[in-house]
């Protein structure tokens, strides 16, 4: 996959029925050439999801150059609260490019990007591309080979005076920059482990040990493979496949945070589906700190 891959998804959504606007060529080029660092605006543009699907193909092919090929992508706004914060009509989706990806315990520095924050997620990795023949959120466990904690550390980019909405957010990728992949747990493909996983407990706390949130994976649509069930029927209509070795965020496990100008560390933890916690760390450090850990 690439931007050939994009290429014909593009065409695809921007000839989908009631497509209106997909933002020009230029500025979207302008909105990718200052990722993650620079301000945008102007997506009050993007009206429809359509449109915002086809500004983020467009986004996403600028990215690319030097930002490298798919290596997975994500989904939001899965709850009816988020949906109706956002006015967006349902879940929606952004790609993650291998230039996002950052493996085991992080270092990022804090002025990596435009109003930045922190949310504690849920990934998987996909095992088999026959995944896409599932035909329920219990069969796609079965092509799922491993399940992370996982934390995205996003710029969310958009000026202050600029509406946040669900399309302008889409439009954008969702804001997707730094994804942070901890410890694979081993996925048992049976009955009783696919119960087991709504009732996992999603811990996030902070370089004191204070707790910051703590939630279990019912979160993500009642059952994070309902999640997973809902990407595949909707990849289907929109000509994508997800492929074997692909990383699938499956959404926040509870709120996210602004980050603080100050050097911070997190540790978020899965308990419950492994003998002992798998967790990964992030540290966001002023620039001055990270020259003396290095």
């Amino acid at each position: 996959m690439g931007r050939y891959r994009l290429i014909i998804v593009l065409s695809f959504v921007c000839s989908m029925p009631g497509f209106a606007i997909c933002l020009p060529d230029a500025e979207v080029q302008l909105l990718a050439k200052g990722y993650p660092v620079e301000a945008v605006s102007g997506l009050t543009q993007v009206t429809s999801l359509a449109d915002a699907y086809c500004t983020q193909a467009k986004y996403i092919g600028y990215l690319q150059p030097f930002m490298g090929d798919i290596a997975g992508y994500k989904v939001g706004f899965t709850s009816i609260a988020g949906q109706q914060r956002f006015n967006i009509p349902s879940p929606a989706t952004g790609v993650l490019l291998q230039g996002m990806m950052l493996n085991g315990d992080a270092e990022i520095p804090l002025n990596f990007g435009y109003r930045t924050l922190i949310e504690p997620d849920f990934m998987v990795t996909i095992a088999d591309e026959r995944i896409m023949q599932a035909k329920n959120a219990r069969e796609t466990l079965s092509y799922v080979s491993s399940i992370h904690p996982f934390v995205e550390v996003v710029a969310m980019r958009l000026a202050e005076q600029e509406p946040v909405t669900g399309n302008s957010l889409v439009a954008i990728n969702i804001a997707a920059t730094n994804a942070v992949i901890g410890p694979a747990i081993t996925v048992i493909d049976s009955d009783a482990f696919y119960q087991k996983i709504p009732r996992l407990i999603a811990r996030f706390t902070d370089q004191n040990n204070n707790l910051v949130q703590e939630t279990d994976a019912s979160a993500l649509m009642g059952h994070p493979m309902e999640v997973l069930f809902w990407l595949v029927q909707e990849f289907k209509t929109r000509g994508i496949a997800l492929k074997a070795g692909q990383k699938i965020s499956l959404g926040a496990t509870g709120k996210l945070f602004p980050l603080a100008s100050e050097t911070q560390h997190y540790r978020y933890e899965f308990i419950g589906l492994t003998e002992k916690p798998v967790a990964v760390t992030v540290s966001l450090l002023q620039p001055e700190d990270r020259t003396n850990n290095e």
